[in-house]
């Protein structure tokens, strides 16, 4: 069995490349959940408050929620989460500095932890590899 990397847009412009096999996209899928814009403009504008292993639990979380191979009870799961996480109310305001961000952490890494296998080791690596490109320096014309 051969498995294809392919790019996956991320709704703002760059792409994750993710193996077809475990990820599918359902460009016309409407859930209850939030959007794949409002999730992508979240992480990108709180990269630097949210730290490395939070962005990284919320971005392999949104790669198995949408992954075609996730159960609907594990997408539901992973999906209150993150819609808790893009909710710009919440317990813990996320403009608290070093605070802000316990609450969705919290919320994230306990739906993560609920769903098991259901984040493969393919998420975690494209998660991670996201997250290194928010941070890759931006060339600048001078």
């Amino acid at each position: 069995m051969n498995s294809t990397i392919e790019p996956l847009n991320d709704g703002i412009g760059t792409q994750i490349n993710i193996n077809k096999e475990s990820v599918q996209a359902k460009p016309n899928a409407r859930q209850a959940t939030p959007d794949e814009r409002t999730f992508w403009r979240k992480v990108k504008g709180s990269a630097k408050k949210l730290g490395e292993e939070i962005a990284v639990t919320g971005i392999k979380s949104w790669l198995a929620m949408t992954d075609s191979q996730t159960s609907v009870r594990h997408k539901a799961i992973l999906g209150g989460a993150l819609a808790y996480f893009v909710l710009p109310t919440d317990m813990v305001p996320d403009v608290l500095a070093g605070v802000g961000f316990t609450d969705d952490m919290a919320a994230m890494t306990l739906a993560a932890n609920s769903v098991g296998t259901a984040i493969t080791d393919q998420h975690e690596q494209a998660a991670r590899d996201k997250w290194h490109s928010l941070h890759e320096p931006s060339i600048k014309a001078e």
